[in-house]
């Protein structure tokens, strides 16, 4: 580990032989326990729950502040050191405890006693509902999320019942209420705090919060430096107790080369963020017991996003003619390494209702030649197939899926942009055809087949697709009560999108790390970022 490295130590000139050079001098401190360094790619967009994007706003958000409930992780029994979540399995946070009333339509949380915030002030049930009430009024996009998941769309359903109890009145009940209150979204905000902040143009404070953080989580914010670093250190007397690491460093390290070299070195303890290393670079720190890789199934979808709504791809035949024409068989080792599993359902394989069997797509030229001629297709059509840059799986794919699809008839000429220049035409449904990737922050059939195949789903539909015998299926089970008819409802769902071939599938791609061999304590969330509050070190 090392304390204070500079951007210019790490990336001048783009030259990781200079990083390492630069960090000579520095590495005789790397051995000291209580600090932690992070790489990551990426930088903070805005530090407020309600309305961040960004991964590092995201990793940073989970670190500094605490949630009225958190999902529980449990140990996975073939990776020591490593824990996972299951579905439907919460432990408590601010609130100690929670009970649902009226049938499950009301929530009802008890507020933990003795929390205070860095100011010094309680936390009690009116701080919970100010949360709840910014949520829900603030430009942030959780205001659209309340009314879809929970039924929520006026403060006035948000209820402080004594000093320490607040309720969340429900306009019916919702399967996922409770896994709404985990999302960091709902990260609890100091508000005096935040209101001394407030002004008649911004009475949510939404300009301060984005650079200040009024939280109690396990670490506080000590440095955000854009382009740089982000700097966190343990809250004193956190009430989950002292980490082992009381000071994270997350350095900002663009170069994925840079990345690999300084983690080789033990200038860095751990690489984190979307493919913090590809699956590539993964694959060569096997076998070095210096390092521990952890890899676990993940809920992150990877798609070939065809747009239904514009020709070739408003034919069903010419999608399922794609569908068998992706050589995923090969694509898996020679872009994954492994590190990944074949898409069979247009929702993710650790989430509840999957169903594996309902899939025929396999690589199958022949078939994909027939289903071609169904079609009516005449080649050549020249189609631009839209990658991201930097994202090197999806643009190794795309080469893969260039050479299978001009079999068909197609001219694929392969376009990489950059990430905001690939959403910004994704979100205005501009892209016929691109690589896409999806991953559902609740880990819910229903929340993930809403917002990727409702007709009305706005910038998340991005394939364009339109079924009304799908969005009335969605509709009546959204909130369906009963867990055997729901599971149904998403199985009957994903056999319709799978006939429609509404999308490509390609892959679930493994939430991976590379770290220190010591390191102990992983946790992956159905969010994906760490809590290195958990993160301590294990004899090796």
């Amino acid at each position: 580990m090392i304390d204070g490295f500079s951007r210019r130590d790490v990336v001048i000139g783009g030259s990781a032989a200079f990083a390492l050079n630069g960090l000579s001098t520095q590495l005789a401190r790397a051995d000291e326990p209580k600090t932690l360094t992070v790489a990551w790619d990426t930088d903070i967009d805005t530090l407020d729950p309600a309305a961040y994007k960004s991964i590092a706003a995201f990793t940073t958000v989970a670190n500094i502040y605490d949630s009225p409930l958190f999902w529980k992780v449990q140990p996975v029994a073939e990776q020591p050191g490593v824990m996972l979540a299951r579905p439907g399995d919460y432990e408590g946070g601010i609130a100690e405890s929670w009970a649902f009333e009226k049938d499950g339509a009301t929530l009802v949380m008890k507020i933990r006693p003795g929390l205070t915030f860095p100011s010094g002030r309680a936390v009690n049930a009116a701080a919970v509902k100010y949360l709840f009430d910014r949520n829900l009024q603030s430009p942030g996009y959780m205001a659209r999320l309340f009314p879809v998941l929970v039924h929520v769309s006026k403060p006035e359903q948000f209820e402080v019942r004594d000093d320490m109890t607040f309720a969340m009145n429900m306009g019916a009940p919702s399967p996922m209420a409770l896994d709404v209150v985990c999302l960091l979204n709902n990260a609890l905000v100091d508000p005096d705090e935040v209101k001394a902040h407030a002004t008649d143009k911004d009475p949510w404070a939404s300009d301060w919060i984005k650079r200040n953080a009024t939280g109690l989580g396990a670490y506080r914010l000590v440095r955000n430096e854009p382009g740089v670093e982000v700097v966190i250190e343990a809250t004193p007397n956190y009430w989950r107790g002292k980490p082992t690491f009381e000071r994270i460093v997350l350095k900002y390290v663009p170069n994925e080369a840079d990345r690999v070299l300084l983690l080789r070195r033990g200038a860095i303890d751990l690489v984190v963020g979307r493919a913090g290393l590809t699956p590539r670079n993964v694959k060569s720190f096997e076998g070095d017991k210096k390092f521990k890789i952890v890899s676990l199934p993940d809920t992150t979808c990877h798609f070939l996003c065809m747009n239904n709504k514009k020709a070739p791809f408003d034919n069903v035949k010419v999608r399922q003619a794609v569908n068998y024409a992706i050589p995923i068989e090969a694509i898996l080792p020679s872009v994954l390494y492994g590190y990944g599993a074949q898409m069979k359902s247009p929702v993710a394989s650790l989430t509840p209702g999957y169903d594996e069997t309902l899939s025929p797509y396999k690589h199958d030229i022949d078939k994909a030649q027939a289903l071609i001629k169904e079609s009516g297709l005449k080649g050549p059509i020249e189609v631009d197939l839209a990658a991201r840059v930097g994202w090197q799986t999806h643009e190794q794919a795309a080469v893969w899926i260039q050479r299978e699809l001009e079999k068909l008839g197609f001219k694929i000429n392969i376009v990489r942009e950059t990430d905001a220049t690939f959403r910004q035409i994704a979100n205005k449904g501009d892209h016929v055809l691109s690589i896409e990737s999806w991953q559902s922050w609740v880990n819910d059939p229903f929340y993930h087949l809403s917002f990727n195949f409702h007709s009305k789903s706005r910038n998340t539909n991005v394939a364009g697709y339109m079924n009304p015998t799908v969005d009335k299926l969605i509709d009546d089970n959204m909130h369906e009560p009963d867990k055997a008819k729901r599971l149904a409802a998403a199985r009957e769902l994903q056999k319709i999108l799978i006939d429609d071939a509404a999308w490509g599938f390609l892959w679930y791609e493994n939430w991976t790390r590379v770290t220190r061999a010591d390191l102990s304590g992983i946790g992956k969330r159905w969010d994906s970022f760490e809590r290195y509050h958990e993160l301590t070190l294990a004899a090796t």
